[in-house]
């Protein structure tokens, strides 16, 4: 008897230690963090640093560019004053509506276009095995794999 009372109050006590939880820990628990919607914009102007990052003013907005300045050692005329053309997706940080975040796809400086759009993951799944012939873009798969031992 004294078993299976101890049983029953062991259970009991998981049974409560697992609704504790709540339905956050399994994915419920009701709708996830809400996304600022976006806006494609072309924004040009001047090259300035605000925040501690590069930034466009066009009207009364300003345009924080985060990611930009990884470019300044490729992009010789990518300087703080620089004239410059951005094409890309704007979000309201929410904080301030006269400040947007603005990530770029598309840059024009000192009359060439960059390119700055980054891939999507939307790439197929890797198909080559061992045993099967390998893709061009590995070469040494072919021979590191079927090599016999």
């Amino acid at each position: 008897m004294k078993r299976f009372i101890l049983c029953v109050l062991l259970a009991f006590g998981i049974v409560a230690m697992v609704s504790a939880w709540g339905r956050e820990r399994w994915g419920g628990g009701g709708p996830g963090p809400q996304q600022p919607p976006t806006e494609q914009v072309t924004v040009t102007g001047n090259l300035t640093i605000v925040q501690g990052a590069l930034a466009v003013k066009s009207g009364d907005i300003t345009y924080l560019v985060p990611g930009l300045l990884r470019y300044a050692n490729f992009i010789d005329s990518l300087k703080d004053g620089a004239q410059v053309k951005l094409e890309g997706d704007a979000t309201s940080t929410g904080q301030d509506a006269k400040i947007k975040v603005l990530r770029v796809s598309k840059l024009t400086i000192g009359g060439k276009d960059y390119d700055l759009a980054r891939p999507r993951h939307d790439a197929p799944a890797r198909t080559d095995y061992p045993g099967e012939p390998a893709s061009p873009m590995m070469p040494w798969t072919r021979m590191h794999f079927n090599r016999r031992w």
